[in-house]
């Protein structure tokens, strides 16, 4: 049978005393950081019995962490869960995908769960969440598992990291603006969700706050690629159409000129598009979408950072409804580009 490794095992082999190691392992009092590592490379090497939680995060071998959201098929998803798998190149995170769509345990106990299935930390995308469903959220999971959310909610309560949405919708208004486009509409996300009603209010206030532009129609989506279609219909049917529509994600952009082109309608000589999220089919569409960039590696990497500040308070308490807002900027195609240019690009190719 093999002894049993004890703090003067440690201490013998390190050279320091008992108690410097004890505080070492408990993280209590005063020691070096250089000690400390000693420590516990020693407690490590010894076999000595220590969970991953004892161990500082600077001195883990790997982290592990959970990406939980409602996983739906379509390119939002893997570009998401793309951007923060990028996040990770060079640190010592792997990032999982845990999605709650057809589990058949609650969420928050799927997510409570992940602590004894050797999760360091949780990043939740569950935009449909409420201010008392995060509150039941941080009272029901382990308080060693850090957690934070990336889907905005208008009361904030856990501490959040996501895009700037409202500057979004108002970086959308302000390219139909300089492009001499008067009349514009939105399809809207659906609204019980934050980062839809903030797409939407940047761009409502950038129209009321200019002189020459007015919202001449209005369609609630719920960023289905459904309702991009049902919006052309409404669109065309429309007494007072729009000179620029600008869609709140790039799924009903999608739906919205799937319909309009079979229908003959011209982009953007007809109507001008643009969209939010600048998924990988916006550069491969006819013509070129126009859209918001969300850049996922960056929200990954913000977020990763505030993960591991709470790895060193090793605790996931305190939650202030901290958010950290990642810039966004407008890719700007052929979707919305005015008629002068179209014409300009295509004419002058004729001899």
């Amino acid at each position: 049978m093999h002894e049993k490794v004890t703090l003067k095992h440690i201490a013998d082999d390190t050279g320091l005393s008992i108690s410097t190691v004890s505080r070492a392992l408990s993280q209590t009092g005063k020691i070096s950081s250089e000690n400390q590592k000693i420590v516990f490379e020693s407690a490590h090497r010894l076999n000595y019995p220590l969970s991953v939680s004892q161990t500082p995060v600077e001195l883990r071998s790997s982290i592990n962490i959970a990406l939980v959201t409602r996983h739906y098929t379509g390119e939002f998803y893997a570009s998401l869960f793309e951007g923060f798998d990028q996040s990770t190149e060079g640190t010592k995170v792997t990032m999982n995908l845990t999605s709650v769509s057809h589990a058949s345990k609650p969420t928050l106990q799927i997510i409570s769960d992940l602590r004894n299935s050797q999760y360091d930390a949780a990043v939740i995308f569950l935009p449909e969440f409420t201010a008392a469903d995060y509150m039941e959220l941080l009272e029901f999971i382990p308080a060693n598992l850090p957690i934070v959310s990336i889907a905005p909610i208008a009361n904030p309560v856990m501490d959040t990291v996501t895009f700037d949405n409202y500057r979004g919708g108002y970086l959308v208004a302000n390219h139909f603006e300089e492009r001499g486009f008067k009349n514009l509409g939105i399809i809207q996300g659906p609204m019980k969700q934050s980062e839809a009603m903030l797409r939407k209010s940047g761009f409502i206030d950038y129209i009321h706050a200019s002189d020459s532009l007015n919202l001449v129609w209005q369609f609630n989506g719920d960023y289905s690629f459904r309702k991009g279609k049902e919006a052309y219909e409404n669109f065309k049917h429309s007494d007072k159409k729009p000179d620029a529509i600008f869609c709140s994600n790039d799924g009903m952009t999608l739906g919205f000129m799937h319909s309009a082109i079979r229908d003959g309608v011209h982009i953007p000589c007809d109507v001008a598009v643009a969209g939010f999220d600048d998924l990988p089919t916006c550069e491969l569409y006819t013509p070129t979408i126009t859209s918001v960039h969300t850049p996922y590696d960056m929200l990954g990497k913000k977020t990763i950072e505030l993960i591991f500040n709470r790895l060193k308070q090793n605790s996931n308490s305190q939650h202030s409804g901290y958010t950290n807002l990642v810039p966004v900027s407008l890719n700007v195609r052929e979707s919305s580009t005015d008629l002068s240019n179209v014409f300009r690009k295509y004419y002058q190719q004729i001899p």
